[in-house]
C-alpha cells in the first residue's frame, strides 16, 4: 500500500515532486538493493532501498510529475525612498508581491505540499514583514526552520488554485 503526496518549493524549482509513504507486506521482508519503480502499469525508473522489515514503512521519491505544474512569478516590485525636506533619506521600503499557481492537470485529486521561504532579516536595521498572504500557511517556521511556510493543499482534477503574498 502507498500514500502518494507531490512536493514543491517554486522559489527554487518549478516542479512538483511525488512522493510516496509505502507499507511493506506483512509477510515478506525486502532486502537492500536496486529496485524497478512502477507507478499504476508504467516503469518509471530504478532507486535503491535499505532493508525493510515486514509491515514496516518506508519513503520512495518517485521524481517529477510533469502533469502537476508550479508557477511562481513576481507580480510588483516597488521602492520608497522616505524624503525628508527634499533630501533622500537612507531609509528604503520595498514591496514585492509574488503569486503561485499550482496546477492539477490529473484525473484524480491530489495533495501538494507547498513550501516557501519568507524573508526574515538577522539585523536591527533592516526589518522584514510579511502582509497580504490569500491563503494562510498550515504552519509557519516549519518544523522550527525559521522563515520557512508550509501549505497543505488538496487540489481536485484539473483544477488550478492561486495566492498572493507580500512578503
Amino acid at each position: 500500500k502507498a500514500e502518494f503526496e507531490y512536493s514543491t518549493f517554486p522559489k527554487e524549482s518549478a516542479y512538483a515532486y511525488l512522493g510516496s509513504r509505502v507499507e511493506n507486506s506483512p509477510t515478506m521482508q525486502l532486502l537492500a538493493g536496486e529496485v524497478n519503480l512502477f507507478l499504476e502499469d508504467d516503469y518509471i525508473g530504478k532507486s535503491s532501498i535499505d532493508t525493510i522489515g515486514t509491515g514496516e514503512k518506508f519513503d520512495l521519491y518517485l521524481g517529477v510529475d510533469e502533469n502537476v505544474k508550479v508557477k511562481r512569478d513576481q507580480v510588483s516590485k516597488k521602492v520608497d525612498e522616505v524624503l525628508l525636506v527634499g533630501i533622500p533619506s537612507p531609509n528604503r521600503k520595498t514591496t514585492l508581491v509574488y503569486k503561485i499557481t499550482v496546477e492539477n492537470n490529473k484525473d484524480r485529486p491530489i495533495t501538494v505540499n507547498l513550501f516557501e521561504a519568507m524573508p526574515i532579516s538577522e539585523s536591527d536595521r533592516i526589518h522584514a514583514k510579511v502582509s497580504d498572504v490569500d491563503v494562510q500557511p498550515k504552519e509557519k517556521d516549519w518544523k522550527d526552520r525559521k522563515g520557512v511556510w508550509f501549505w497543505e493543499l488538496k487540489l481536485n482534477p484539473k483544477v488550478k488554485q492561486s495566492s498572493h503574498c507580500s512578503p
